[in-house]
């Protein structure tokens, strides 16, 4: 019997489960998110025990874009062109997420269903019969780093990420949306928030 953990991907701060008695091992490298991906978050997140993550995927690069807003309006026209970024680089509309850093209540994004000729789709808040989530209709999957999590695409442009201090719960938050992306990663975030990430990195 296994029982994996990642705490890097405890968007919701529940305490570990106490494992009395097992054997415990601790992995710190990285199959799943091209090494571009995972370069940038190294020079962000904290080592392990001395353990900092390791680019360990096939994947040599990793194309990982970087636009900045100052307002709302902003934020929109960026995410328009990161999706532009996205075509121009050879992606469809299937290999395209949008996801927000934002849960789905808090999100200004997810209160669009369209954006210039895209129109998006994303989680209505509502279920079947059957329990599945009923989602809008629409070209581009939006969704929240809350409920994409576990999930991915080739490329991700993760938008709205906007915090004050990049304390552990923002870095959890970044750490999930990041490695989403399979192959290209475009981070829409707000202009206090990048200059968060620049001082940390500098440091």
């Amino acid at each position: 019997l296994l029982w994996l953990e990642d705490p890097l991907q405890n968007l919701y701060a529940r305490p570990p489960v106490p494992l009395p008695g097992w054997v415990g091992l601790r992995a710190s490298g990285n199959y799943r998110s091209p090494r571009g991906v995972v370069r940038l978050l190294k020079g962000l997140l904290p080592a392990d025990d001395g353990q900092p993550i390791e680019a360990l995927s096939p994947f040599e690069s990793g194309d990982v874009e970087i636009l900045t807003y100052a307002d709302a309006e902003g934020m929109l026209q960026q995410v328009k062109e990161a999706i532009r970024q996205c075509y121009s680089a050879g992606f469809r509309k299937q290999d395209v997420a949008i996801v927000s850093y934002h849960g789905r209540e808090n999100s200004h994004l997810m209160r669009h269903d369209r954006l210039g000729a895209n129109t998006l789709r994303s989680f209505s808040g509502r279920y079947d019969l059957l329990g599945q989530p009923i989602f809008g209709e629409g070209d581009l999957l939006l969704e929240s780093v809350y409920r994409f999590k576990g999930q991915a695409a080739p490329a991700v442009i993760f938008a709205e990420i906007d915090f004050e201090t990049l304390d552990d719960r923002a870095l959890r938050k970044l750490f999930v949306g990041a490695t989403r992306a399979m192959m290209k990663l475009v981070l829409v975030i707000s202009e206090r928030a990048a200059a968060e990430l620049l001082a940390r990195e500098k440091n």
